[in-house]
């Protein structure tokens, strides 16, 4: 390899890894060579510990790190240049007498076994480094033993896989209708695989560790995938792989998967055999819409896990890797002394109006950090009290801004903010210079959207007109609100479009240059034009191009027409309100 010279411009990024068989722990160091090989101003250079035993081993090798431009028999690295060790790459550092030098490391950590004290990897935490955790248990686990030596940042890992083109459908129509993948916990699978066999339940059971390609292709042909992780786990990739390729997911809780998998959210979880087995029955016995909407969600969960997002998260601590790794601040305090809030800007409102989309297209933005959650719901929850000061609140957000230190602005959404009369008093307390992004929708199809989702989940037992004709009574009784159940959080269709009413609220504590109006038809429309006004508006660089998508496919759905005709007409006078305001829709 011709070694890059410390006066040349690009930074040279030096990779080790020792290859004896595949793993996924060699798979994340393989996609972060990549990202450093596309990244602006940084190349990657690589070297291998000895060769593998087989032809097959090798040409595995050099799949995963295509090195042909890049290899390079040692390290050698200029003053300028990046160190990147994962695992026990510490070992090869020490080995060749690279410990003392002054460049910058970036230590990537996929498992929660660096916080076990007395092993290894633990001792390797008192090295001064970058740390890049592949979820947030990860840097929570490692934070813990107060021995880290640097900051510690979240990325939570990206999957190279595409989405299925649509979720798995009730009929059961693959070619098996159980997979269980128990390579890592044989003896449930085992157990499992007895009790389907017993409830007469077609089942392939996998107990041995398979070549990748042939593990996704095989997950391609199971209608439901059981997958089971061993206790301890930094991130567990089968589960997300198995919502890649279209599998209704069942899965056990372990450490790496409380990050993306949500029972009854995108997929369903258990503890043992006779809870999986439970699971298996209840998916097959579900009804078409609930099978839908749990894989629907589960390919969005891996959308929001795509690796172009892990890329661009990696790119921006490479812009910032010389303040990283000299200590400072990546958002410094103000010259006043007081701390910068943790939020710089929300959406608000308003429910079923674009608010994920969005939230999803400014995630991609390398400048800007949503939280991990998308609605982090801390203003209105039940516990938040009046009486919490602007860095308590910080205290509770910070959490879910673990893998955002880097961003330039930061931002949540929640879109009961902008419903709940009393929030937008406290959100100008916290932050009185925030701004907020209010997206709107016609009132009558939001409406129904909002009933809709409310059927699907089991919240909603009226037809559409008597839901409609009983909210005002459900809204008046309802005492409590901020309950997690409460009808003015689940029942609330027509008066949640009354927008006028919201947005005098928002202009009684916010000037109008921290308010920016988006109509969800012109996102959708002119996606492009959207989103850079939007960028304009947080102040970051509008001419990043992020991709449009469908983030909630609707296609298909009963819109009942004359209800939404009749209901539009009862939004006459708001409508006439909202032409006051200069908003029309």
């Amino acid at each position: 390899m011709a070694t890059r010279a410390s006066e040349d411009a690009t930074r040279t990024v030096w990779f080790h890894r020792d290859y004896e068989r595949f793993t996924g722990g060699h798979l994340k160091h393989a996609h972060y060579f990549e990202h450093v090989r596309r990244a602006a101003g940084f190349a990657p250079a690589m070297s291998f510990g000895g060769e593998p035993e087989s032809p097959t081993l090798l040409a595995e090798r050099d799949r995963l790190w295509p090195v042909a431009d890049c290899l390079a028999p040692s390290w050698s690295p200029g003053e300028r240049d990046v160190l990147f060790v994962a695992g026990t790459d510490w070992r090869y550092v020490d080995a060749n007498g690279l410990g003392g030098l002054p460049n910058p490391r970036i230590n990537l950590i996929q498992h929660v076994r660096h916080a076990h004290s007395g092993t290894e990897l633990h001792s390797y935490l008192d090295r001064r480094a970058i740390r890049i955790c592949v979820s947030q248990e990860v840097a929570d686990a490692i934070g813990a033993t107060g021995r880290v030596n640097g900051p510690i940042l979240t990325i939570p890992n990206g999957v190279d896989l595409t989405p299925a083109a649509s979720a798995p459908s009730a009929s059961g129509a693959r070619r098996h209708p159980v997979l269980i993948a128990a390579y890592k916990r044989p003896d449930v699978g085992q157990a499992l695989a007895e009790r389907l066999d017993q409830q007469g339940v077609a089942h392939k059971l996998v107990l041995d560790f398979m070549d990748r390609d042939a593990f996704l292709t095989l997950l391609r042909a199971s209608d439901v995938a059981v997958c089971l992780p061993r206790a301890e786990e930094g991130f567990y990739l089968p589960a997300l792989e198995a919502m890649a390729a279209g599998c209704t997911v069942v899965t056990m809780d372990c450490i790496g998967n409380r990050g993306f998998c949500r029972h009854d959210g995108n997929c369903l979880v258990g503890h043992d055999a006779a809870s999986l087995a439970a699971c298996v029955q209840r998916v097959r016995s579900m009804a078409a819409a609930d099978r839908d909407r749990l894989g629907q969600s589960a390919l969005r969960t891996v959308r929001d896990h795509a690796l172009s997002r892990e890329r661009q998260r990696f790119h921006a601590i490479l812009d910032d890797v010389d303040r990283l790794w000299q200590g400072e601040r990546a958002r410094p305090t103000p010259a006043n002394g007081v701390a910068a809030p943790v939020v710089d800007f929300m959406i608000v409102g308003a429910q079923k109006c674009g608010t994920t989309a969005l939230a999803h297209f400014l995630d991609q933005h390398p400048a800007i950090g949503m939280s991990a959650q998308k609605e982090v719901h801390l203003f209105d929850s039940p516990e938040y009290s009046p009486d919490w000061s602007p860095a308590e609140i910080d205290r509770r957000y910070v959490r879910h801004f673990q893998n955002s230190r880097t961003a330039k602005v930061r931002g949540e959404a929640t879109p009961i903010y902008m419903y709940l009369p009393d929030v937008a008093a406290e959100l100008k307390r916290y932050n009185p210079a925030l701004k907020l992004i209010v997206m709107l929708r016609d009132p009558a199809e939001r409406a129904i959207s909002e009933y809709r989702m409310q059927r699907n989940r089991g919240r909603e037992r009226r037809s559409l007109w008597l839901a409609l004709l009983a909210e005002p009574f459900r809204l008046r009784r309802d005492r409590r609100p901020r309950e997690q159940r409460s009808a003015t959080r689940e029942h609330g269709y027509r008066s949640r479009g009354l927008y006028s009413r919201q947005l005098r609220r928002l202009d009684r504590h916010f000037p109008k240059a921290q308010v920016h109006l988006v109509r969800s038809e012109d996102l959708r429309r002119r996606h492009n034009a959207v989103l850079r006004d939007v960028l304009t508006f947080l102040g970051v660089d509008a001419d990043v191009r992020i991709p449009a998508a469908t983030v909630f496919p609707t296609d298909g759905e009963d819109r009942h027409p004359i209800i939404a005709a009749v209901l539009r007409l009862t939004y006459l006078a708001e409508f006439v309100r909202l032409r006051r305001l200069n908003v029309r829709l």
